[in-house]
């Protein structure tokens, strides 16, 4: 993106604030209970519990930004829906060729959204404000090769699920539901997860779920 580092500098206070922890819905359920101890994690006397690593990887997850048609449709799933907190809302040119298309900077709306992390998890909106009336795209009815799924941990998924269906354009594919995964740490207790998954407005790919007791 043309002008990126300049964008980036005058983000960088702004990007200390946080959103949806990307991944398959399965990844984040298996994640809620601990790898075997060993080298690089901290031994854990409960299976349950998330182990911390010894040693830091480097690299963090920032966000997944999604282009949008229209930012006020958008901001009605994850700002009202969702309930993540606008933490950005600003308007610039951008001039990489992926987004400029080739051609001369094209003008967009960036909109930044963060839920409880100051640091990973965030979701950005990008809606090029050049072409007020988008036209229709066949959205995906179906998640193959290069399909991105995008996982939120929620605390009341049945709550949660039923606000998203309200909003305008999305297109639920699985109701709430309980699913049983296998542990990772064998003789533990099953995984079972609240949740529900949909395609949003324009057909980003997302899953709601809530740990439930075991």
């Amino acid at each position: 993106m043309g002008g990126a580092a300049a964008m980036c500098q005058s983000l960088k206070a702004l990007f200390l604030s946080g959103v949806l922890a990307a991944g398959l819905g399965l990844g984040f359920a298996v994640a809620q209970q601990a790898a075997p101890s060993g080298q690089g994690v901290e031994p854990t006397k409960d299976p349950t519990k998330i182990v911390t690593p010894v040693e830091r990887v480097p690299i963090d997850i920032r966000r997944t930004t999604i282009i949008v048609r229209d930012m006020e449709t958008s901001l009605k799933l994850y700002r009202d829906g969702l309930g993540m907190r606008v933490n950005y809302d600003e308007r610039m040119n951008v001039s990489s060729p992926a987004f400029a298309q080739g051609g001369p900077p094209r003008p967009i709306r960036l909109v930044l959204l963060n839920a409880n992390d100051p640091w990973i998890g965030w979701i950005g909106l990008i809606q090029y404000t050049d072409r007020p009336d988008q036209p229709k795209i066949d959205r995906p009815k179906v998640l193959g090769p290069g399909s991105h799924i995008m996982v939120a941990a929620v605390a009341d998924a049945q709550k949660a699920c039923d606000a998203a269906k309200l909003a305008p354009g999305v297109r639920m594919v699985v109701e709430p539901k309980v699913s049983v995964y296998p542990p990772r740490i064998p003789g533990a207790p099953p995984i079972r997860v609240l949740g529900c998954q949909f395609f949003d407005a324009d057909g980003a790919y997302l899953e709601l779920n809530q740990t439930l007791p075991q």
